[in-house]
């Protein structure tokens, strides 16, 4: 039988490893690597920021996925050695003939130059954190930023800066929210028309915007900038710095002009030097010039899926490779959703994606939370 080794439980390996079972049967060993067990669903991660989720909802536990005849093994990647096919892992060693690497990318709170002040809701521990600082929270400054690129969800900033704006100003408090970038115009590279479209967000919600600013330190209720500007907050939420998983960084799979990530070829999402090593989602998103965002994982990994089922199968005439985005975002007084398609960008065709945006009705909140539903009802029902 085909061995293929699917490391990450993140939407990437859930996607391949699900659809390659659904497409090979008995013709293949399909074996999952997570080091948690569990699948999280991270669009909700704002949701237990602000107490309308616990961390059990959402999230499901990997060894569901035995029914599908996956075989789920809960560890951590220690080292892959694509030179002999084999990735060596907490509970072993396991060879391969196809690999898919969906290990996605490490928030590192602890690589911000803050203290206690700051929370960062990039994690299950970070949304807790700042659910308390949050707690009673009624007058005061708010600043909603991103630390470093690349990040988990470029828009997700703007987001949670809406979504506390609302959260404070329901309990008749008063809140100034400013959201901080190191872009000098909000979601500048995604071109012009979104540029524009967020700025009327933050104006008609009276919400802050500060570009060109690159954070160097945030303690004691003062955020100072690596040039010198300071903004003093009484509560800072941050997306933090990401980093690459250290198995990958350290393997022939990584390539340090995109500090450290899996460098794929865009056409085939196979590594440049591995013809049976694939990759998907947040570790493989700096190469293709793409945001990281679970939507990318989702289509890439039901393209690579079907590209092994095509070689294990003789032929199998299977997905194509959807190199569009969609995001929807609970922005508290409405909802709005963003839809981009990137395949100009990634082929080099064209500077930025080409997005259009629907937003300023409530009916969009809804349809976040009928997301959330389907995603995890349709994997782990």
């Amino acid at each position: 039988m085909t061995k293929i080794l699917v490391l990450g439980g993140g939407p990437g390996g859930l996607v391949a490893a699900h659809n390659l079972a659904k497409l090979l049967k008995d013709k293949a060993e399909i074996t999952l690597v997570d080091k948690t067990g569990y699948h999280l669903f991270p669009p909700s991660l704002l949701w237990v920021m602000v107490g309308q989720r616990e961390p059990e909802d959402i999230m499901r536990p990997l060894s569901r996925l035995s029914k599908h005849g996956i075989k789920v093994v809960e560890a951590s990647v220690e080292e892959i050695d694509p030179d002999n096919s084999y990735v060596g892992t907490s509970a072993g060693r396991l060879d391969y003939d196809y690999l898919i690497v969906a290990l996605g990318s490490a928030p590192r709170p602890d690589l911000m130059n803050a203290d206690e002040t700051v929370c960062s809701p990039w994690t299950v521990e970070g949304a807790l954190d700042c659910r308390r600082k949050l707690a009673g929270f009624k007058k005061g400054k708010i600043v909603v930023g991103a630390w470093d690129w690349p990040y988990k969800c470029p828009p997700a900033p703007f987001e949670t800066a809406f979504l506390l704006k609302y959260v404070v100003e329901q309990r008749a408090g008063e809140p100034e929210v400013t959201v901080t970038h190191f872009w000098s115009e909000p979601m500048e590279p995604f071109g012009p028309y979104m540029v524009e479209s967020f700025k009327k967000f933050l104006d008609m919600y009276g919400v802050g915007f500060r570009g060109g600013f690159k954070p160097a330190e945030a303690k004691s209720g003062r955020l100072v900038a690596e040039s010198g500007e300071a903004i003093e907050y009484d509560l800072a939420v941050f997306a933090p710095p990401h980093t690459p998983p250290k198995a990958v960084a350290e393997s022939p799979l990584a390539d340090e002009s995109i500090w450290g990530y899996m460098r794929v070829d865009w056409r085939t999402l196979r590594s440049p030097k591995y013809d049976n090593v694939f990759g998907v989602g947040d570790i493989v998103a700096p190469s293709l010039g793409l945001g990281m965002a679970g939507i990318f994982a989702h289509f890439q990994a039901e393209f690579v899926a079907a590209q092994i089922a095509d070689e294990v199968l003789g032929t199998y005439m299977g997905e194509h490779y959807n190199m569009s985005g969609v995001c929807v975002m609970d922005l508290g007084y409405v909802g709005a959703a963003v839809y981009c398609d990137f395949s100009g960008k990634v082929k080099g065709e064209s500077k930025y994606p080409d997005c259009v945006i629907l937003g300023g009705m409530r009916a969009f909140r809804p349809l976040k939370y009928a997301f959330e539903r389907y995603w995890l009802e349709k994997w782990f029902a």
